[in-house]
């Protein structure tokens, strides 16, 4: 066990809902979770954004195990802290190819 993965986090993913006209849209009103642990969350940047919407925008990066149940469309809290996945969560392998670790990069808007 790696002792530097010590964070849990929580996993939020949409709910599918009739939108009435017989599609089915994502909703965040009550969303699936599901709690994930042996996780590493590290910040990686956070920019002013001044212009039409002034606030800040916060990056981060999360390495979750490499079976963890995380996509594109996802949403992780941390911290009590809600972030955007940002594109696919990319699956790493180690040297000997045994799958390592899934690296998930996280976005936040504040403002």
């Amino acid at each position: 066990m790696r002792t530097f993965y010590t964070d849990t986090v929580t996993r939020q993913r949409a709910s599918l809902v009739d939108d009435g006209y017989g599609n089915l849209t994502p909703s965040w009103v009550a969303p699936a979770t599901s709690s994930i642990a042996g996780c590493r969350w590290q910040p990686v940047s956070s920019e002013e954004v001044l212009g039409n919407r002034d606030g800040s925008e916060i990056v981060a990066r999360l390495l979750a195990p490499s079976d963890a149940d995380i996509a594109s469309r996802d949403r992780v809290v941390f911290g009590g802290v809600t972030f955007e996945v940002d594109g696919e969560p990319l699956r790493h392998r180690s040297p000997s190819g045994v799958a390592a670790h899934a690296e998930v990069l996280l976005r936040r808007f504040d403002g």
